[in-house]
């Protein structure tokens, strides 16, 4: 029988958690620890049977009876581990994404995980009930999972476009070039051209209807490619462009040796399918961008957004492109100011949904590890009683359940960013700000929503993680300066939390 886990680190906290269970019910038996309820029990007995006054003798032995085979019964099924866990029998199969339909085991995921991690040798066993209640609890949780069905992880779009950085300094050169030799002549003849009322402005007004009056405010403008760049050559020779003398203006000085590469026109430059700058700014984005996303960056306007912000990430410090590409407003320069505070807000909370939500799955496979870890200390000091079962099984199935909830959340996030973003990189108002609010507040509430539900209800279990996941919000907001404290913190309060609540 395998157990199908919710993420590829809870692959090896579910291996790592329970093989520290079965050492640590092992130290607690050989020391006797684990027997020290019995006199517990005993003694109970003993004093119960005195403060009867008839029959004291015959009800403390028919009592010590019962209980005594009642708690034999408890640590052969929920207690002792008993029944086999290896390698092959936990497996991760995601529902969504890339990856969807493969199945992955410890140790042979691909990813990061199979060296962070060691996968245990040795045998590892697991008590009858908790082997039961963690296969429920997943079978549970991937049922609800597919019942919501996979949507486009848009967020993941959004950022990965927002935090994408030109990594090649010869494409970061290249940018430069093309804005001095390009760029800045065909803006200067706009201007020209607009304070003398030529022709050209008609079809320029053209191109701006279609794609905005910032269409002039960036390297790429459409105006510009259908008026300026075919006349306008590149300065240098461009490597990847063959070498054209009628386009070289000392074409008589390199009759003799011409150069390797040529100069190019810059609409060339810009829109050619091998070496065009278009492309290798878009290739900057991460290799799987454009199959999981080809739906979404479908029309000109928004892969010219996608390669204005991949533009402005670039933080060269150059003045001109590094202006006139940057996305604050339909205007360009001169509505620069209005969009300051939501341009700011928005660059805080990208990064700060992002990892609040990579983080999610690591800290509930965390959780879960130091759950299995506490919990036969836990059952021993509770000296093996009922309610710490129970407590224990509901604690269990909502941690895991998380996964659930968060894929909820997930939907909820692909609905309203749809419904609410008016483009996904370009300008973004109060609708996409209100979207990012709700769904940074849910990413942290919703799994407690699920505890004060169960806490409602009356059920212990209900009070358990609230400070543990409102470190989550923190955690994600300050994941890129004080990771390692805040990670420190909320494993300090993890461990005082879920020790507290399993000795109740």
């Amino acid at each position: 029988m395998s157990i199908g886990v919710q993420s590829y680190p809870e692959l090896y906290t579910m291996l790592l958690g329970w093989n520290l269970y079965d050492k640590i019910w092992n130290l607690l038996t050989e020391t006797g620890i684990a027997y020290l309820p019995f006199l517990g029990l005993i003694f109970r007995t003993i004093s119960q049977s005195y403060l009867k006054s008839h029959h004291g003798a015959e009800f403390g032995l028919r009592n010590l009876e019962v209980n005594f085979i009642g708690t034999l019964l408890l640590i052969f099924f929920v207690v002792a581990p008993v029944y086999p866990l290896d390698v092959q029998s936990v497996s991760y199969t995601p529902m969504c994404g890339v990856n969807a339909g493969n199945t992955y085991t410890p140790g042979n995921t691909g990813t990061t995980y199979d060296k962070a991690f060691a996968v245990p040798t040795d045998s590892t066993l697991v008590p009858l009930w908790w082997y039961a209640v963690i296969s429920v609890s997943e079978g549970m949780t991937s049922a609800g999972n597919t019942l919501v069905g996979c949507v486009p992880d848009l967020r993941k779009m959004v950022t990965e476009v927002e935090m994408t950085q030109i990594q090649d300094p010869e494409t970061k050169s290249e940018l430069q070039d093309f804005e001095t030799m390009c760029y800045m002549p065909a803006r200067t003849q706009y201007l020209a051209d607009k304070n003398n009322n030529t022709d050209t402005l008609s079809t320029i007004q053209n191109d701006l209807d279609q794609y905005g009056n910032d269409d002039t405010e960036w390297l790429g403008s459409h105006s510009f490619n259908d008026v300026y760049y075919k006349n306008i050559n590149a300065t240098r020779s461009v490597p990847g462009f063959q070498y054209d003398a009628s386009q070289d203006l000392n074409s008589d000085t390199n009759s003799i040796n011409p150069p390797t590469y040529g100069n190019p026109n810059c609409y060339d430059w810009w829109n050619d399918v091998d070496n065009g700058l278009k492309n290798k700014l878009y290739e900057a984005l991460p290799k799987t961008f454009s199959d999981e996303f080809s739906s979404f960056i479908n029309d000109d306007a928004t892969k010219d957004n996608v390669i204005k912000k991949i533009i402005s990430n670039a933080n060269s410090g150059y003045s001109g492109y590094d202006n006139a590409n940057n996305n604050f407003s339909s205007y360009g320069y001169s509505h620069v100011a209005s969009a300051l505070g939501t341009w700011f807000s928005q660059l805080e909370e990208y990064p700060k949904l992002y990892a609040a939500g990579q983080a999610a799955p690591i800290i509930q496979a965390l959780l879960l590890l130091l759950i299995f870890v506490f919990l036969p200390f836990a059952l021993v000091f509770s000296s093996y009683r009922v309610h710490a079962f129970i407590s224990a099984s509901i604690l269990i199935f909502s941690v895991i359940f998380w996964s659930f909830i968060w894929h909820l959340v997930s939907w909820t996030d692909a609905s309203l960013m749809q419904a609410l973003y008016s483009s996904w990189f370009a300008e973004q108002g109060a609708g996409a700000t209100l979207a990012d609010m709700i769904i940074g507040t849910l990413v942290i509430f919703a799994p407690l929503g699920w505890f004060f539900f169960m806490k409602a209800l009356g059920v212990a279990a209900g009070d358990f993680v609230s400070g543990i996941m409102l470190n989550l919000n923190k955690l994600g907001e300050t994941s890129g300066r004080t990771v390692g404290g805040a990670a420190k913190g909320a494993a300090t309060n993890t461990a005082s939390t879920v020790g507290k609540m399993m000795i109740e």
